[in-house]
């Protein structure tokens, strides 16, 4: 995360200081504290006819692993949204939000926190195209997928074959 040399309000020089027991950016001119969020990710566990839509990364982190279709939230979009938009540029496919799976915590070597809000999407029919931050796609039998190479993936895809039994 970005640390500032001065104020973004009144351009005084920041100091640090410690406020509810974290160190903090803090400046004494105009009581600005600069808070560090994560940053808000939605992810898609796509499924039709028993299959799950998978893609391989082409990007960094796990770039050319095989996992679920997922992105950032943008400005002005509910998580819904956002997790269907990510679908939509990544693979081609379209669907409607079937369950909650949940909210994630989780700390990305590329980006640092990120909160990840991950969903079951019942898919509609359709041919699944590479596309945006994905270099291949495909749909893969429920039983027949394994590592989805991030801790937040593989909780949240234990949790969904555990509600669609």
């Amino acid at each position: 995360m970005r640390n500032y040399i001065y104020c973004p309000y009144c351009a005084n020089k920041l100091a640090t200081d410690i406020i509810d027991n974290k160190t903090r950016q803090v400046c004494y001119q105009c009581n600005f504290i600069h808070y560090q969020n994560p940053l808000p990710t939605t992810v898609c566990i796509g499924e039709l006819d028993d299959k799950v839509l998978l893609i391989k990364r082409g990007i960094k982190p796990r770039k050319g692993e095989w996992t679920l279709p997922s992105g950032f939230v943008e400005l002005g979009e509910t998580a819904e949204e956002s997790c269907l938009r990510e679908l939509a540029e990544e693979t081609g496919m379209t669907g409607e939000v079937a369950n909650l799976i949940g909210v994630y915590h989780a700390y990305s070597e590329v980006y640092g926190d990120i909160i990840s809000t991950i969903y079951h999407i019942r898919l509609k029919s359709g041919i699944p195209i590479a596309g945006d931050d994905a270099e291949d796609v495909k749909l893969v039998p429920i039983n027949e997928i394994g590592d989805l190479h991030f801790a937040a993936f593989n909780q949240a895809f234990d949790k969904f074959k555990k509600i669609i039994k």
